[in-house]
């Protein structure tokens, strides 16, 4: 689970296993605190999957994390990711992300025109 608070604090609770809490640990996470910040930018919106968790922030960019198989993260990659790590705006056409979904083996981002990226 994971919840961007009125104050911008983004939290995160799970078990961990893949590195979707954006940590090492195993419990409850604050991930970016008062401003909300990743990246340099406000956190918009969180979402969070069984093994992913998908980060867009008010500028734009997406930033996943944890279970990185058969490239669910779509960072080019298989790795898994324990801190959110940026996709390049240059794989969405320099568009800008405004929202994003996450699952158990794969995740998705919509920019601000209607595009759909998986």
């Amino acid at each position: 689970m994971v919840v961007v608070t009125g104050n911008g604090e983004l939290w995160a609770c799970d078990n961990n296993r893949n590195g979707q809490l954006g940590t090492t640990g195993f419990d409850l996470a604050k991930l970016a605190s008062g401003g909300g910040c990743v990246g340099g930018s406000p956190v918009r919106m969180a979402a969070c999957g069984e093994k992913i968790t998908t980060i867009v922030t008010k500028e734009g960019s997406v930033w996943p994390f944890g279970k990185g198989g058969d490239g669910a993260l779509g960072l080019n990659d298989i790795v898994n990711r324990r801190v959110p790590t940026q996709v390049e705006a240059h794989h969405f056409g320099h568009a800008k992300i405004v929202s994003a979904a996450a699952g158990s083996h794969h995740s998705a981002a919509a920019t601000e025109h209607g595009g759909l990226y998986t």
